[in-house]
């Protein structure tokens, strides 16, 4: 089904629409043609084009093929078949994501990058990653939000354990690079038992090949991340993407030299946290802890 202007509905933009997107602005570019002049050869504003050239709407299959036309591009060559392909994949394809309602649009679209990203670097000041998170302290993190929906909460932690399926999948398991800081590791969420389940499921999931985490201690002391968290993902043929959550919602981070920040920001944290090994002897050490206390 096509809508009026040749886009899909709402679906959370990927790497594939990103770059979906960067070829057709450079065939326009080439082509010498203005974003409303674009446009108007396929009965579409300019500011919509923008849109589909950033990936942050997804064009359909007969979209593309309309604006190949305008730019005078062979439909038969290997290049458009190929564009036009990925528009319909993209189009075909529901992400699991997109059949929880409750999830905001900024959160789903944080789900279609990490679901095709190879590489997770994130950095947690006061809480466990999300991704590695138990359903237990999961919930009780969601759960502590005000005015929390029964159903909404179910679905945001249904969402938050779904996520973990990327570090086992069979093909393109996700690399994840986790520093966190000791704080994150003492906060009684959800209280003592729920915590011990979470510092074991920790030491477990740090075992897999696909997964370092790393303590940042209190001694260690001052670091270049003093201001909270953040994570960094990166793809197999795209640009990295830089994520911050903040009280106004989540932010989203292209810009090289913000990418390059983050990346010095990591890197310095990892350098001043525990090795892998001596990570999970501490997170082993805590977890005793909590049965004596």
């Amino acid at each position: 089904m096509r809508d009026t202007q040749g886009v899909a509905k709402f679906a959370p933009p990927t790497p594939r629409s990103r770059r979906l997107g960067r070829e057709l602005r450079r065939l326009r570019e080439e082509r010498g043609l203005t974003l409303e002049q674009a446009g108007k050869a396929i009965n579409m504003t300019g500011a919509r084009i923008s849109r589909v050239e950033l990936g942050d709407i997804k064009i359909s299959a007969g979209g593309v093929i309309e604006l190949l036309q305008a730019y005078d591009v062979d439909l038969q060559t290997d290049q458009a078949i190929a564009m036009v392909a990925t528009a319909r994949a993209m189009r075909s394809e529901v992400g699991w994501w997109q059949r929880l309602g409750s999830l905001t649009p900024r959160f789903s679209t944080y789900l279609a990058y990490e679901n095709e990203a190879t590489d997770l670097l994130n950095f947690e000041f006061s809480l466990v990653p999300g991704i590695l998170q138990t359903e237990a302290y999961a919930r009780a993190v969601i759960g502590a939000a005000p005015h929390s929906d029964e159903a909404a909460v179910d679905e945001r932690v249904k969402a938050r354990i779904k996520r973990q399926e990327a570090l086992r999948r069979s093909k393109g398991r996700l690399r994840v690079h986790a520093v966190v800081s000791e704080a994150a590791l003492l906060v009684e969420v959800g209280g003592r038992t729920v915590v011990r389940e979470q510092l074991e499921q920790l030491a477990e999931l740090s075992a897999l090949p696909n997964v370092r985490i790393q303590v940042l201690r209190f001694a260690a002391g001052a670091s270049m991340a003093d201001n909270g968290g953040f994570a960094i993902l990166r793809f197999a043929e795209d640009p990295p993407l830089g994520h911050i959550d903040t009280l106004a919602g989540p932010l989203f981070l292209e810009d090289p030299g913000d990418i390059d920040r983050l990346t010095a920001v990591f890197d310095n944290l990892r350098t001043l946290a525990l090795s892998p090994p001596e990570s999970v002897d501490f997170i082993k050490e805590r977890s005793r802890a909590t049965q004596l206390d």
